[in-house]
């Protein structure tokens, strides 16, 4: 008979791998011997290995519950393609794929279940999973359970009570942001029997954190040349911006667009079906840049992130390390930077004023303003980021940097000074733009050869994406003769000066050909 370690590294080889992270084993053993645990490992440290491997290795059932869509849809399709027995039911499927799945989980076709926690208000789900012995119940985000976290859901605190009335199965609580105080918390919510505790470090030494107060007239501004000249850099790509509000979220990503960079807004308020569209053009690469609303949180498993970027600072430093933490999955050094203006503290401030009137918000009162104390002493402390963060977490371990570690430790000329950056003049408001270009009946034949050029460009993909008409109006009128003159018109930036700005000046001067460049 085998051993549940020899079970595990069957499993381990089964799903392509060779060798396990830290933690990983244990738990995985845990869960096949049927006891309780508690993961707590950095958001890419590989917690989803925990539950999938012993998912997958009976034909009984296992639920994975979490609160991100978009990371159980990226699991979900992952697990399919490469012929595993998974289902997946969540908010946005259509009604056909829905009783689909259902009948996955009630036929026994499905070994691992995902959906999120609201599914189990469905008696149809209720009433399917009574059909199947159920061996493992994996709760991600764990920390949503406690009212102390930084995320806390109350329809995670019926989870406790899901478990039982789906007759105790082993659970396993995992998550990459709990303190010490909120995993004895979740212990006790789930009433984890002897649980097995992995903890398996914080640091992530393939990132490097760089936290730039902005302050004073024209912060905002500078904030936002900052940016673009990060992303310009290809090093820096792909990306995942975050942004404090829908609207900022929208807007920015139309700014970064226009200045050629090939940007998504990524948030709760668009419409699902948009929203699973965009994820799939960042995960593919057709797309860059995410910028997404931090509240939403994105839950994609996408490897190669290369920069990881915030407009504004977060609520609380384990809702930051949980969002950096998504760049570098692949194990390759990336970056986070945190673009930090002093006026985001006030924003926080009222977020919490905003709860005083209410008695029954007083414990997410008192926790936002520890909070707020604690992200703010990290934006403005003069001491290593990385030590910050791990002294946060309770990891006493030395910090392991593989390159750079942070902008205290490694101060480098990678992003301009704030105070001297060159900020672009500010887009005028709508009521007072110029008006647009008119093409006269000479300029007409070149506005067609762009636009024939921009189609070929675009190599299958929305013609938006190399150029708008504006801009290529704009370029048959203007006529530019240089990069200079170029990179002058409204809706071209870097990225389109480096892919496409020979071949433009080329058409424009008569010259070249309509043949798509090379990428």
């Amino acid at each position: 008979m085998l051993t549940a370690d020899t079970r595990a590294d069957e499993l381990l080889a089964k799903l392509g791998f060779s060798s396990w992270r830290p933690g990983q084993r244990e738990a995985v053993e845990a869960a096949l011997e049927g006891r309780d645990s508690l993961i707590v490992m950095p958001t890419g440290g590989g917690k989803s290995l925990c539950y999938q491997l012993p998912g997958l290795a009976t034909e009984d059932l296992t639920i994975v519950v979490s609160p991100l869509i978009a990371l159980i849809n990226d699991q979900w399709q992952r697990l399919t393609a490469a012929g595993h027995p998974v289902a997946m039911i969540s908010s946005g499927m259509s009604a056909e794929a829905a009783r689909a799945a259902l009948e996955q989980v009630r036929g026994g076709a499905a070994r691992i279940v995902y959906c999120s926690p609201e599914r189990f208000a469905s008696t149809v789900f209720l009433d399917a999973l009574a059909q199947r012995r159920i061996d493992l119940l994996a709760v991600d985000e764990a920390h949503c359970v406690s009212e102390w976290g930084h995320d806390f859901r109350p329809d995670y605190l019926r989870l406790p009570e899901i478990a039982e009335r789906l007759g105790r199965p082993t659970v396993m609580a995992c998550t990459a942001t709990a303190t010490k105080a909120v995993a004895a918390e979740i212990v006790s919510r789930f009433g984890l029997r002897e649980p097995l505790q992995v903890r398996s470090g914080f640091d992530r030494p393939n990132l490097s954190f760089d936290v730039v107060p902005l302050e004073g007239k024209g912060s905002k501004a500078r904030r936002l040349a900052l940016l673009e000249a990060g992303l310009s850099d290809p090093a820096n790509r792909p990306a995942i911006v975050y942004c404090g509000t829908r609207r900022d979220t929208d807007e920015l990503a139309q700014h970064l667009r226009e200045r050629g960079l090939r940007a998504l807004a990524y948030h709760a308020g668009i419409e699902t079906e948009d929203r699973s569209a965009a994820q799939a053009r960042f995960m593919s690469g057709e797309t860059e840049i995410v910028v997404a609303t931090n509240a939403f949180g994105m839950g994609v498993d996408k490897a190669d992130v290369r920069s990881v970027w915030h407009m504004t600072i977060p609520t609380s430093l384990e809702a930051y390390y949980q969002e950096a933490g998504r760049g570098g999955r692949d194990g390759l050094p990336a970056r986070a930077v945190l673009l930090a203006m002093k006026a985001d503290l006030g924003r926080l401030v009222r977020f919490n004023e905003q709860r005083s009137g209410d008695p029954e918000l007083a414990i997410a009162r008192e926790r936002g303003w520890r909070d707020y104390r604690t992200i703010k002493s990290f934006v403005y402390s003069e001491r290593c980021r990385r030590r910050s963060v791990l002294d946060h977490f309770g990891d006493r371990e030395a910090g392991r940097p593989l390159d750079r570690c942070c902008d205290f430790c490694n101060p480098v000329e990678w992003l301009p000074d704030p105070e001297t950056i060159a900020v672009r003049p500010p887009r005028r408001a709508k009521a007072a733009a110029a008006p647009p270009v008119d093409l006269s009946e000479a300029d007409a034949p070149l506005f067609e050869q762009l636009k024939a050029w921009r189609l070929k460009a675009a190599e299958g993909k929305p013609a938006y994406t190399v150029a708008h008409n504006t801009t290529l109006t704009a370029i048959a009128a203007s006529r530019p003769v240089d990069e200079r003159s170029l990179a002058a018109i409204r809706g071209v930036g870097p990225s389109f000066i480096a892919k496409h700005g020979t071949d433009v000046l080329e058409i424009v001067a008569g010259t070249g050909s309509i043949a798509a460049p090379e990428c």
